[in-house]
């Protein structure tokens, strides 16, 4: 699903997020302890949300506009593309929808709630790489650091059919899917085998001996492998253990400090997990039931592990619109954040930065409209143009319901036009 993302181009509006007045406001505030914004990640209220209506109608936007957004949800909801879910909205900084859908539960009937702990899948991508800008910026490894200076096993590495790799590949490559790892295509079809009992030194081993399909830098396949060894290059750079490391850095000073990854779920928390659906032939169908279970690896997983709420996300993408300030704390240099929407080497199309898919490029080269999605059914866009970001949270895998995706895709751009 790309909500928002075929919105069509449009212009700057006059003080755009993360605009060259913002970040040096925001570099300014690094040096001061002063804040650039003061707002929180997402303000509370209730599942009616009239906290929201009341911002929505503020900013211009009408009653007949955010029922085309419900609408939307009835309609997959009725329809059997997802049983429910959450979504939010902030647009210039404050929170105009944030509303859950439908249920978590169908044999149940529990409710879907705005606080409920979802599977993020790839969207825990964008949460790794932003923990590497922090580390790059503490001098604790560079971006273009080669992955055997941390892990020596990488300095010998094979190439499928070519014989050894001329060097290993970089940090900024394995957070790119640059590093000539496979593809999930590959990877389904058996060229690796991660035991789920692994930790992510273990997995870090195995990938070292499996080898690559293609030269570092060469080429562009999608796949987790390449946040699994950097999770491993973190965990020697730092001395900690990722699950720590990602905490300490990111989600406690974001106040999304309840995200875990999922191993280390409490049951508390999983009582609390939406049912994850399959769908087929038309039907909602427990994945467990369909013969998919829940990935079983018991590794804090780098590309793919992370469960969190709607604020939780939220909060997260709040630091990357308030220009690295949280909570009204500089937690990072603007140039860092920057660093993550900028295309990389051998990606494709418009490109994929550090962490997050590039939906258009400004007249810098940085994009201006960054996401990813989560194949659980997860969506984090932020629109830099409109300031604006969206948080889209089911458990249906995306491709599985791409019909209720397009039609709120489409349901939001009617509503967000160009500046």
């Amino acid at each position: 699903m790309r909500p928002v993302s075929r919105l069509r181009n449009s212009p700057r509006p006059t003080q755009p997020t993360c605009s060259p007045l913002r970040c040096a406001l925001a570099a300014a505030a690094l040096l001061t302890g002063a804040s650039t914004s003061a707002a929180p990640a997402a303000s509370a209220a209730t599942p009616d949300d009239p906290a929201g209506e009341r911002a929505w109608l503020a900013h211009g936007f009408t009653a007949a506009q955010r029922d085309s957004l419900r609408e939307v949800w009835r309609w997959g909801i009725t329809e059997k593309f997802v049983p429910g879910g959450t979504m939010l909205l902030v647009y210039r900084g404050e929170t105009i929808f944030r509303e859950a859908f439908g249920v978590a539960d169908l044999a149940t009937g529990r409710p879907f709630t705005v606080d409920a702990p979802c599977r993020l899948a790839s969207v825990t991508k964008p949460f790794t790489a932003t923990l590497f800008a922090r580390l790059v910026e503490e001098g604790r490894l560079a971006w273009d650091d080669p992955v055997d200076k941390f892990l020596p096993q990488f300095a010998a590495l094979e190439v499928r059919g070519q014989g050894r790799a001329k060097r290993a590949p970089l940090i900024r490559e394995l957070l790119s899917h640059t590093a000539g790892f496979p593809g999930n295509d590959e990877r389904r079809s058996g060229a690796v085998e991660i035991p789920p009992e692994s930790t992510l030194a273990e997995v870090a081993a195995a990938l070292a001996r499996a080898g690559l399909v293609r030269p570092p830098g060469s080429g562009y396949a999608y796949s987790g492998f390449g946040y699994m060894v950097a999770g491993r290059v973190a965990e020697v750079a730092t001395g900690r253990d990722f699950a720590t490391l990602l905490h300490e850095k990111l989600l406690a000073p974001i106040g999304a400090g309840q995200a875990v990854f999922l191993p280390s779920a409490s049951a508390e928390l999983r009582a609390r997990l939406p049912v994850m659906y399959d769908r087929t032939d038309g039907r909602l169908v427990p994945a467990a039931t369909a013969g998919r279970e829940d990935a079983a690896v018991k590794f804090p997983n780098p590309g793919g592990g992370l469960v969190a709420t709607l604020d939780d996300v939220g909060r997260f993408l709040r630091l990357h619109r308030d220009c690295s300030v949280a909570a009204g704390t500089p937690l990072l240099q603007p140039a860092s954040l920057r660093a993550l929407y900028t295309r990389q080497p051998a990606t494709n199309r418009e490109g994929y930065g550090l962490g997050f898919n590039l939906l258009h490029a400004g007249p810098d080269g940085t994009a201006d409209r960054v996401q990813h999605n989560g194949a659980s059914g997860t969506l984090a866009l932020i629109d830099f143009q409109r300031d604006l970001f969206v948080v889209v949270l089911t458990q249906v895998p995306t491709k599985q319901r791409l019909p209720f995706g397009h039609r709120l895709n489409q349901a939001i751009a009617a509503i967000f036009p160009p500046p």
